[in-house]
């Protein structure tokens, strides 16, 4: 790739590669909770609190992958957008009007997959795409204060701040708030039990009616607001053009990365050190605001900093047969996302193994490497034969309503 202007194929090869890394980071984020995506009893957490292994895997994941990797997925549907948007042979209203229809196609997909497996984004993705559709033509600074409120989550931090200066209801007294806590473990004793140990049935109408709670927890923890960040983040770089003129735009990448190594190095060990010093309950709750702050920043800069360390790794010409093996489970993406689903319901759930809480962290990591391998293999198998992944191919013939050629 030593071309000043990067040719489309290589492009979307190193875009595919980025997205293939993000689906790494995707089922390590899953598998970590067993695919529960959801509350679990604090029994089936307590018997691993002594093992090394869970602590170092707790650690890792905190700092390296809980939160990190949604974030980048979602940077890449809005960059994918962008070049949809720059490459379009339609004027502007039959381009927006595929994409809209091609946006309820991604969310029957979501709902099918949510009423399996409650962790779906695709259902949100679908959603949010009909908002960022209405970005598509603002000036940057209008673009960029939306991007800034959005990945900061400031419509939580604003909520937070309200709540706490505002005048306080009358406190629940200590038999309400032990009637809350007994409700919440109750709920999420039985929640666990019908998924690691339910019929097939049991395991849908369990996730049917948890619709409310994941929307509750989407706004509440305001990851949709994230989400929503990261979607103008990457149409904004789409719209820059900054993938098909990589080397020209590699030195800002090289300046993004080594400002957010430098910025997560402090954050993280702010956070240890209050955590070691046990300083949370001291510092008050002002000190929760600031924390959530800092966090939501950390999540920014972590995602910047695998974005452009990985695009500046897999651009080297001897990283090229990593860049291959990451494209290749990239080009497939909606495929294997719900191909990681699929198996991690069959491993952990009662339809399937029902493994759920029966082994640590750290094993759930190195199963999640081994099935990402997999993952690999199949997906360089079935696009030496085929165009496209198999829900590829689908979304693509839904979208155009006409079969699309498939095999090679």
């Amino acid at each position: 790739m030593k071309n000043a202007l990067v040719a489309p194929k290589e492009r979307i090869f190193l875009i595919d590669g980025l997205r293939g890394f993000a689906l790494l980071g995707i089922i390590l984020a899953h598998i970590g909770g067993w695919f529960i995506a959801g509350g679990i009893p604090a029994t089936v957490w307590q018997k691993y609190q002594n093992d090394v292994g869970t602590a170092i895997a707790n650690y890792f994941g905190g700092i390296f992958i809980d939160g990190k990797f949604y974030t980048l997925f979602s940077f890449l549907f809005g960059l994918s957008f962008a070049i949809q948007l720059l490459q379009r042979k339609d004027d502007d209203t039959r381009f927006i009007q595929r994409f809209m229809w091609r946006l309820v196609i991604l969310f029957i997909i979501g709902f099918v997959h949510h009423i399996h497996w409650k962790g779906d984004i695709l259902g949100i993705y679908a959603v949010l795409g009909f908002i960022m559709i209405l970005f598509r033509n603002v000036g940057n600074k209008v673009l960029w204060i939306g991007i800034l409120f959005f990945i900061l989550n400031m419509p939580v931090i604003i909520r937070d701040v309200v709540q706490k200066t505002q005048p306080k209801e009358k406190p629940k007294t200590e038999k309400e708030q032990e009637l809350e806590v007994e409700k919440y473990e109750k709920e999420t004793v039985d929640s666990y039990n019908t998924l690691k140990k339910g019929t097939y049935l049991d395991v849908v109408a369990q996730n049917f009616r948890d619709f409310k709670s994941k929307a509750d927890f989407q706004f509440s923890s305001g990851r949709i607001y994230i989400t929503l960040g990261f979607f103008l983040l990457g149409l904004w770089v789409g719209k820059k053009r900054f993938f098909e003129n990589f080397e020209k735009y590699k030195p800002l990448f090289k300046k993004i990365m080594w400002l957010s190594l430098i910025a997560n190095i402090f954050i993280v060990a702010f956070f240890i050190t209050v955590e070691q010093l046990k300083l949370w309950e001291k510092l008050g709750d002002w000190m929760n605001i600031i924390a959530n702050t800092l966090y939501a920043i950390h999540c920014v800069m972590m995602t910047l900093l695998y974005l452009t360390g990985i695009s500046l790794l897999l651009n080297l010409k001897s990283m090229s047969w990593i860049l291959d093996k990451f494209a290749s489970v990239g080009k497939m993406g909606l495929t294997n996302y719900l191909l990681q689903s699929v198996i991690g319901v069959m491993l952990f759930y009662g339809i399937g193994f029902g493994l759920a809480g029966e082994f640590n962290a750290d094993w759930c990591y190195l199963i999640g490497i081994g099935i990402f391998i997999l993952q690999i293999i199949f997906s360089k198998w079935w696009l030496s034969k085929f165009n496209y992944g198999p829900m590829e191919w689908l979304w693509r013939s839904a979208t155009y309503l006409k079969w699309q050629p498939m095999q090679k």
